[in-house]
């Protein structure tokens, strides 16, 4: 659900960039109706603002929070907010993050293997 100020994050284990890429790729038919993304389905997310996302794919995997957020935009924010909520290291290692700004995940569905790449939705936080 749209929610100005909040970001909500998800990390995964995804096999390629050009996975994370398709993972997210939202289409239109030809008459200008969206198509949501692989991951949008996954998660039962009906609509969000494909301007107000990033994602990016490490080629090595990371556990620490503070590495696997570096460079987002509110980076120092996020990374803060995580931390009182979860800590700085995740139980497992990923290599792909996704954040949706503006936006308040409250899906009952928090894992999904979407063409055999896991993702993980990890929290919602303030980024303002």
């Amino acid at each position: 659900m749209e929610k100005e100020g909040f970001v909500s994050m998800w990390v995964g284990s995804i096999s390629s960039p050009e996975e994370l890429d398709s993972l997210l790729k939202i289409s239109y038919t030809e008459d200008g109706d969206s198509i949501p993304s692989i991951f949008s389905l996954g998660f039962n997310i009906e609509r969000y603002d494909d301007s107000l996302s990033e994602s990016e794919f490490c080629y090595k995997s990371d556990k620490l929070i503070g590495k696997l957020l570096e460079g987002f935009s509110f980076d120092d924010v996020i990374i803060s907010n995580v931390y009182d909520l979860l800590g700085s290291e995740l139980t497992n290692e990923y290599n792909a993050v996704i954040l949706l700004y503006n936006f308040y995940y409250e899906g009952s569905n928090k894992k999904a293997i979407i063409n055999g790449n896991n993702l993980e939705f990890l929290c919602t936080v303030k980024y303002m």
